[in-house]
């Protein structure tokens, strides 16, 4: 249950500042802060406590982790004025969830994102911001050259200024997120918030409360809440992952969207929301109208401006582009001075078919940070399911390359990579001395020889 809930908050949010765990009886089992200085989590000291004494200016009545361990509804996107036991006070947009087990509440999960005073959140500096006060993504986070994604960005310039809906399409990790916060951040709802949700992340029963809000007495447990409509009054509302909303929300977002006003889960009075809407779906539009996974009607006023987003295999002229980019963000996160990719790396990243796009290729150039000890990034340092696809790996070596090693070097990280992938595909030894045609002895020498 509690893997689902962090997949939940991952999905709600970029990061967070602060997570905390607390049992049925309100013992925090968890606690850790982001720490600016050291730019990582911090263990707050807080395990043990009780979550009432660490916020003595919360109640049982107040505090979101008992009001969600008392009616198992999650808590998402709510603001609070938090002051710890030393009395300093701080602005939180809190999202809590009920964790389960056999059927019955025992604990609860929050995460918390830091805020101004005007409940902004105070979102962590991205490395490749050109003004420390910018909060989103802009047009410059867009990094490529290929042609078609260039005339994207100038059409994204083009129609942020106006309030039309905009869908975006585009398989998983093509930076959909990314794009719709671009537009936000050119348009004229810049200065005001902007609101994600991923459909997906929040169970049916709960989406039409959580995006239109609830008034308390409604059903066991509800409390006055606002939606996400709500918060995002004057701002954008980015709604990912569109299709995997049930048909009966979207039938009632059709009509949020043709009349401008909601209406509080259990509620009479109807309230007018000015909101821009940005929705996105990692599937063909039209397959899943087919499929019935989305209204026609609805595509129709949500499509009104469409941005289909290019899978990187088809923007190859970006990979080495966007790996780079990655690298100087890893270089300051992780306090490194890594120059590049070899060129072995670079051919190998340039063939690779990347399934996951963008997102991969991030999570590839941190894996190899981990792993690297040089100043550039070779294949011994890249996940082995990219450096062992369907291609062959002589036409990494048959391209024409600048090595920065010797024939011999090359010949001998060759080796020892092969060895790797059939010791990983064999019985035992001499099964893979088999399999490379030599004596289980020369292997064995190999294997001692290479550290393998």
């Amino acid at each position: 249950m509690i893997t689902q809930c962090l997949k939940s908050i991952s999905d709600l949010y970029d990061h967070v500042d602060a997570l905390i765990i607390t049992n049925k009886e309100g013992i925090v089992e968890y606690s850790v802060m982001y720490c600016e200085e050291l730019d990582s989590f911090e263990n707050e000291g807080y395990t043990g406590m009780h979550i009432l004494d660490i916020y003595p200016s919360l109640s049982e009545e107040t505090s979101s982790h008992f009001r969600v361990m008392k009616n198992g509804i999650p808590i998402i996107g709510e603001k609070q004025k938090l002051t710890d036991l030393n009395g300093k006070s701080s602005f939180f947009v809190n999202s809590t969830f009920p964790i389960e087990y056999n059927h019955e509440v025992i604990g609860a999960i929050e995460a918390s994102i830091l805020c101004s005073t005007d409940g902004k959140p105070l979102y962590r500096t991205p490395y490749n911001r050109k003004n420390p006060t910018d909060t989103f993504y802009t047009l410059d986070d867009i990094i490529t050259a290929n042609p078609i994604m260039v005339e994207i960005k100038d059409k994204i310039n083009r129609i942020s200024s106006g309030d039309s809906p905009v869908l975006l399409s585009g398989e998983t990790g093509t930076g959909k997120e990314l794009v719709a916060q671009a537009i936000h951040s050119h348009s004229s709802r810049a200065k005001e918030v902007f609101v994600s949700l991923n459909c997906s992340a929040i169970p049916s029963t709960l989406l039409e409360s959580t995006l239109f809000g609830t008034v308390k007495g409604s059903f066991t447990g509800a409390e006055d809440r606002k939606g996400l409509f709500e918060l995002a009054h004057n701002g954008t509302l980015f709604l990912d992952e569109l299709s995997s909303m049930d048909v009966w929300v979207q039938a009632k977002l059709l009509k949020v969207i043709e009349e401008k006003k909601i209406r509080r889960v259990g509620g009479e009075r109807e309230i007018a929301i000015n909101v821009r809407i940005i929705s996105a779906m990692n599937e063909d539009p039209f397959k899943a109208i087919e499929g019935g996974t989305i209204r026609s009607d609805l595509y129709y006023r949500l499509g009104v401006i469409q941005i289909n987003l290019l899978p990187l295999r088809e923007r190859k002229e970006d990979i080495l582009l966007l790996a780079d980019s990655f690298i100087r963000m890893y270089n300051v996160k992780m306090n490194k001075k890594i120059k590049g990719l070899n060129d072995i790396t670079k051919n190998v990243f340039t063939e690779y078919n990347w399934p996951g796009n963008i997102r991969e290729l991030r999570n590839a150039i941190e894996y190899a940070f981990n792993l690297s000890r040089g100043e550039a990034i070779t294949i011994k340092d890249i996940p082995e399911h990219i450096l062992f696809n369907n291609h062959s790996k002589e036409q990494y070596f048959a391209k024409e390359l600048a090595p920065s090693k010797t024939l011999f070097g090359l010949v001998e990280e060759y080796e020892r990579e092969i060895i790797r992938n059939t010791l990983r595909q064999s019985k035992h030894i001499a099964d893979a001395a088999k399999k490379l045609g030599i004596t289980r002895q020369a292997l064995q020498y190999k294997i001692d020889k290479y550290r393998l």
